[in-house]
């Protein structure tokens, strides 16, 4: 079995694969505070609360936006299943030519999420993840990934708000009752859902017109885009796959284990 496991600035996504099957998935706030013995901890819990033994993982990789703890979740790792992570980096096989101005400065995650994407979808596509930041990776025809928006986020963007605007709370995001609210918590999921929406459905237009297309083709992932996508109106075809990164992961690290044989 595969340990597959993404370390983003807010959440750390991890699952099991046993051959091409999903078999855990899921999701614990990242915390850099949290050592190495406590990461195992919250490891083997989750393992045993889904009955899957550690002593059946023979493998294990993982991608990180979170240098400080890149080290920690791999020694976690190899102290708990005893498999030493492939960490997703310079010199680590991706199958993805990177046509960026430096190819190092991009996410390991997206990374991951192109991989998965170009399998699912083919090329030309864009490739979107509702994480901390909203991100869309642009795979032209060739399967090249040449270049990439980075936007505030969904979550990012209402603390924003709700931190600066004294009169405007904390609040939790919900579908929206109307397109136009009629009290401040309505207006507040309203302007962040249909907002982040028309964003998306601007941003895939333009994208469209610089490729010279009617209409593109999307992959989405992360935690929030099952939020946002329903709310786009664009004509492009938008695909929601929540264990994207996960499977982008899993065809790097078999990638790379096919090479070292």
């Amino acid at each position: 079995m595969l340990f597959a496991c993404n370390i983003d600035n807010a959440d750390i996504t991890f699952g099991v694969f046993d051959d091409d099957v999903l078999i855990l998935d899921s999701r614990a706030a990242t915390c850099h505070e949290k050592s190495v013995d406590e990461y195992a901890v919250l490891f083997s819990s989750i393992f045993a609360m889904h009955q899957i033994s550690l002593s059946s993982v023979d493998g294990a990789i993982i991608s990180s936006v979170v240098r400080p703890l890149s080290a920690t979740l791999c020694q976690a790792v190899e102290k708990l299943m005893h498999v030493k992570p492939l960490l997703v980096g310079p010199g680590v096989k991706s199958g993805l030519n990177i046509k960026t101005d430096i190819p190092s400065q991009v996410g390991a995650d997206i990374v991951a999420n192109a991989v998965a994407a170009i399998s699912l979808a083919g090329s030309p596509l864009v490739v979107l993840d509702f994480g901390t930041a909203t991100t869309l990776a642009g795979i032209n025809e060739n399967e090249e990934l040449c270049g990439v928006l980075i936007c505030p986020g969904v979550r990012s963007s209402l603390d924003a708000l709700s931190a600066n605007a004294a009169e405007l709370p904390s609040i939790a995001l919900d579908n929206p009752r109307s397109l136009l609210g009629k009290n401040t918590i309505d207006s507040m999921v309203s302007g962040i859902i249909h907002g982040h929406a028309a964003m998306i459905d601007g941003l895939l237009d333009r994208i469209a017109e610089s490729w010279d297309t009617m209409e593109l083709t999307a992959v989405a992932t992360g935690e929030l885009a099952e939020k946002i996508v329903p709310y786009c109106r664009s004509s492009h075809k938008i695909q929601y796959q929540p264990s994207l990164t996960l499977l982008g992961l899993k065809k790097i690290y078999h990638l790379n284990s096919r090479h070292k044989s």
